[in-house]
């Protein structure tokens, strides 16, 4: 067993696909779908179970998963203690205003607790200030909404979430089931033209009909804001599954929600960043376990 098949079987079991995990790690699906079976080989036992939806782990897998992150991370720990230069003394990325409330609070802490040398700074920005932090060297990371595909840079699965229509609790609508026909004649609160989940919602509605043209009464910059209006009951709107409440109820039409994958992004040939991307990585699988779980299958 090798420290490297460790980490091929924790990102294939991260991702839940054979072919984005390889494509993580710059393998060709056929060298890492062999290393994960020599692995199995060398344990006795199966550690997924492939499906039309991906790689689902078994229970040994889970037993491994466990064992072999303690194992990467001490292997991490003593790398650092052996050469200091590889312990970060910045730790900066950019990111967008849902992952900036719901993922970067929870990450910070961690980040502290592991790098405890290291200033951590983040930056809130959108997918064109990302490339631009990035290219400048202002960040070390992006959490981008999409791949950021020059040649430069190294994009690695992060987590998803869903975009979906949602109504305030008290709302009728909350109480029926889902009709196009009722929602299209509501009043929308969207986010402005512009934003990341604007243009989702542009898509939504051009895929459903091509003519409509959605009654809004406000364009909002602020995720806070945006769910405040919705909660106080003054139309339908389009946010992340990330942040859902109580007082929200999501419109499951399948129609109207789109999966939105976002990635870890650095330079390439950037050594000092790589511990840092590992240890974001495994917050993101151990937080958001629901993340594993894919919809695509290889």
């Amino acid at each position: 067993m090798e420290i490297r098949q460790l980490k091929y079987f924790l990102e294939v079991r991260r991702t839940g696909s054979i072919s984005l995990a390889a494509e993580n790690l710059s393998l060709t699906q056929p060298a890492l779908s062999q290393q994960i079976l020599l692995l199995e080989r060398e344990l006795g036992t199966k550690l997924f179970e492939r499906s039309r939806r991906g790689m689902r782990p078994t229970q040994a897998a889970e037993q491994l998963a466990a064992r072999a992150e303690a194992l990467l991370k001490g292997f991490d720990e003593l790398k650092g203690a052996i050469n200091p230069r590889l312990q970060p003394q910045r730790i900066s990325f950019a990111v967008g205003e849902t992952l900036a409330t719901h993922f970067i609070p929870g990450l910070v802490v961690s980040l502290r607790a592991l790098f405890p040398g290291a200033r951590v700074r983040v930056i809130e920005s959108n997918l064109t200030e990302m490339r631009a932090a990035l290219r400048d060297d202002k960040v070390d990371f992006a959490f981008s909404p999409e791949p950021i595909d020059d040649g430069h840079y190294s994009n690695r699965y992060l987590l998803e979430d869903e975009i979906i229509p949602v109504v305030s609790r008290a709302n009728a609508l909350a109480r029926r089931r889902p009709d196009w026909e009722k929602l299209r004649m509501q009043e929308w609160i969207l986010f402005h033209p512009g934003s990341a989940i604007r243009k989702i919602s542009d898509r939504i509605f051009a895929d459903m009909d091509r003519q409509f043209v959605p009654k809004v009464s406000m364009e909002l910059r602020s995720l806070a804001g945006m769910v405040q209006c919705l909660e106080a009951g003054l139309g339908v709107g389009f946010i992340s599954d990330l942040s859902l409440n109580d007082r929200l109820t999501a419109l499951r039409l399948p129609a109207l929600i789109r999966r939105r994958r976002f990635y870890l992004s650095h330079k390439l040939r950037r050594e000092n960043v790589l511990p840092v991307a590992e240890a974001i990585l495994r917050f993101a699988a151990q937080s958001l376990p629901a993340n594993t779980k894919k919809l695509d299958a290889d």
